[in-house]
């Protein structure tokens, strides 16, 4: 009996953590109108992730502290795609795992108002762990954290800031409705990881500021291109966990023009990639950020 009563009282204490792991399809369809200062990539940015909010709000609720669910999900014009953080009044009690299908957004017309129409389909579950508070900053052509930005033209070099409160391992990967391509850890790493150690400042891309840990001949340094005259919209996924992981499988493509590219993989093998590697791994943590990419002038 006391046997018994231990084991009931263990599955009490810990079944609320296994439960929660439970990994759901979860779906949206959401209608998004555009204040009149935000671009068509912007305005379809911000569709899909209050797509996503709405489709992980329903599914999985909302912690609250000193405001109600709808005020929690319309207060920003922008969300993370993982999770909304507002402060101190909440966040969403779920996380967005992966993409089972592109998000796909159409445009319409009434009464003389363009509004946007999103449709996502993912992999989420709730969230029953705390988030690793990592610090990822995107810098345009200079490796400063004054220059932080998301919005490039054609032809700016990019560099990473990163910090973290724990020792782990890091993956960068930049992707485009079609492509994921592997930042980091660079092409010449035979290990295929890069370790981060806790509370250093890394300033990723750049041959001339690195870490005393870093090999410089293996740095590889980045310079944005666009494909025509019309602006690109890219997402950058930062992975990173305490536990050691395996990046995707990627390989290098040649292209016509002779221009260099990372290493590489489909849309869909990297969404089953890190579906596989999250449910994996519990304490694996993922920002995504958003980039413009310009034509030049």
């Amino acid at each position: 009996m006391k046997r018994l009563i231990t084991y009931i009282v263990f599955l009490m204490i810990f079944a609320p953590s296994i439960w929660g792991q439970k990994i759901k399809t979860v779906e949206y369809t959401y209608v998004y109108h555009p204040s009149h200062n935000e671009s068509m990539e912007q305005a379809k940015r911000n569709a899909v992730n209050r797509a996503k909010v709405e489709a992980l709000r329903e599914n999985f609720g909302t912690v609250v502290s000193g405001a109600s669910a709808t005020s929690i999900i319309t207060k920003n014009s922008m969300t993370e795609s993982k999770f909304v953080h507002l402060g101190s009044e909440g966040e969403l009690n779920g996380e967005w795992l992966a993409d089972i299908e592109e998000p796909k957004v159409t445009t319409s017309l009434e009464g003389g108002v363009l509004y946007f129409t999103a449709t996502v389909k993912g992999k989420a579950r709730e969230v029953v762990n705390n988030t690793i508070a990592f610090e990822a900053k995107i810098l345009r052509n200079k490796p400063d954290v004054s220059f932080e930005s998301t919005e490039f033209t054609a032809g700016n070099n990019i560099y990473i800031h990163f910090m973290s409160p724990v020792d782990g391992y890091l993956t960068i990967y930049l992707l485009d409705g079609e492509t994921a391509y592997c930042l980091l850890p660079y092409a010449g790493n035979k290990e295929g990881i890069q370790r981060v150690v806790h509370g250093k400042e890394y300033k990723f891309f750049s041959r001339k500021v690195y870490t005393e840990d870093e090999n410089p001949d293996e740095i590889d340094e980045y310079t944005l291109t666009t494909e025509g005259n019309h602006q690109d919209l890219n997402q950058l996924y930062f992975i990173f966990s305490p536990q050691k992981f395996s990046k995707a499988l990627d390989r290098f493509k040649n292209s016509s023009d002779g221009t260099l590219f990372p290493r590489m993989l489909s849309w869909e093998d990297f969404q089953k990639w890190i579906l596989k590697a999250r449910r994996a791994d519990k304490d694996m943590c993922v920002q995504t950020k958003y980039i413009t990419i310009s034509p030049r002038k």
